[in-house]
């Protein structure tokens, strides 16, 4: 596993060469500052309103695992508006490096506040999604109809981004669209130093989370499709003799910990992938 100094040096590095030279519609500073605060801590990669979990997924399992290469992916991408995961080579459409990131936040911000990502995070979730579709461009514009549909990531392209890093000598995907989940599998999943597991659910599967177990039941939808994904930071944990389980996942920006009704979770749980160094 690379590391967080050395990355931080090749930043720094990147920042102060003569080539200031940018392929997007960003602030080159604010991109460089923003990376520097993600090397440092990948949880705070926040996709905000935007329909980009998948890449959010994937760039906050990078950081951490490898941040020498997703710095390097990152400065590559500002510079040059291309950059690779390994063989994957990753090239938006100019329709989307060229747009003014300033004016497209502040403008969305008017009509949904908090809903743009910080512009580093915008960049990397928008370039790796869009770079990714054949027949809908992604131009990064949260609530969208566009964003709604071209933000769309199967399992198996997630799946596809892990195995590309060369960090793993096996990615498995035990995602289904039927559902429920099972719940002794589900316990048994242990991310680890050298284990990485992203889960596949319904975002109704982390609302409501109690502080304790037998809080009252939050009323919820009980026909569910999978929407998100979201990275376990540590086992899932049953109450002993209640309907109840300690979940404990990084998604939007954070960990999320706390308590959910076990019904609730399975029927909002659509499997997992297990990615092995």
């Amino acid at each position: 596993m690379s590391d967080v100094i050395t990355a931080l040096a090749d930043v720094e590095a990147f920042r102060t060469q003569p080539d200031q030279s940018v392929a997007w519609g960003l602030d080159r500073n604010a991109v460089i500052q923003r990376l520097q605060a993600l090397l440092q801590n990948p949880n705070l990669l926040d996709q905000r309103g935007l329909n980009a979990c998948a890449p959010a997924v994937f760039f906050r399992t990078w950081l951490a695992r490898d941040p020498v290469a997703a710095a390097s992916f990152t400065c590559n991408m500002l510079r040059g508006g291309s950059a690779s995961i390994g063989s994957l080579v990753v090239t938006p459409d100019t329709d989307l490096t060229g747009q003014d990131y300033s004016t497209l936040r502040a403008n969305t911000d008017a009509q949904h506040p908090h809903a743009m990502p910080e512009c580093t995070d915008w960049m990397l979730l928008s370039a790796l999604r869009d770079s990714e579709n054949i027949f809908f461009d992604y131009l990064g514009q949260p609530y969208t109809l566009g964003d709604s549909v071209a933000g769309l990531t199967l399992p198996g392209t997630v799946a596809g981004w892990l195995t590309a890093t060369n960090l793993y000598s096996s990615v498995s995907d035990n995602t289904t669209v039927l559902g429920p989940a099972d719940l002794p599998p589900l316990l048994s999943l242990i991310p680890t130093s050298d284990v990485d597991i992203v889960l596949f659910v319904n975002a109704n599967a982390l609302y409501d989370l109690a502080t304790a177990p037998g809080s009252p039941v939050v009323p919820f939808p009980t026909i569910a499709a999978p929407d998100h994904y979201v990275l376990m930071t540590g086992p899932f944990v049953e109450a002993d003799g209640t309907n109840w389980i300690d979940i404990d996942v990084w998604t939007w920006g954070s960990i999320k910990t706390g308590w959910q009704n076990i019904p609730r979770f399975l029927d909002n749980s659509f499997g997992w992938m297990v990615a092995r160094s």
